[in-house]
């Protein structure tokens, strides 16, 4: 049931994302062939920090779903104990995203109040701690990956 909820947030965050990035897209297209009255620099840098989002909220979502690595089915066909090779996975995994969880907090102390140039009410900060979160919560997913793929191994359940 925890997967369930982890699954529906985050699909729902990824078509809130992409549909803002649809109607700012969508914005710089009218834009172009219709004077607005109002101007829209703004719209490119809203598309770019949205996608850069999106691809960070992506991270954990492709690791819960063993979509992360592109050569697992591959793997599943030249073995069949694939528990054993994807700890080691696991394991870097882990530490990289600690790691990442650590960069963050030290990028947003860092940034202090900088803002985007174009939408200076966006602080930095605010885009080191989303990635810092997605970072966290791709390290607790690794671990439960992890917890499942020990429990496999030790009951004979390698598959």
């Amino acid at each position: 049931m925890a997967s369930d909820w982890f699954d529906r947030v985050t699909v729902a965050v990824g078509v809130i994302m992409l549909n803002i990035m649809l109607v700012v897209g969508l914005l710089q297209v009218v834009n172009r062939y219709i004077d607005l009255p109002v101007s829209l620099p703004w719209t490119y840098e809203v598309a770019r920090t949205t996608l850069a989002f999106l691809a960070i909220l992506g991270i954990p979502y492709l690791f819960k779903n063993d979509s992360d690595i592109s050569f697992l089915p591959v793997l599943r066909r030249i073995t069949s104990r694939t528990d054993q090779l994807l700890l080691v996975r696991n394991v870097l995994m882990a530490f990289l995203s600690a790691l990442l969880v650590w960069s963050a907090y030290v990028a947003t102390g860092t940034s202090g109040d900088t803002g985007l140039p174009l939408l200076s009410w966006f602080k930095v900060g605010w885009g080191y701690t989303f990635f810092g979160v997605a970072a966290a919560v791709l390290f607790v997913v690794v671990v439960t990956d992890t917890k499942q793929r020990v429990g496999n191994l030790i009951g004979g359940n390698d598959v």
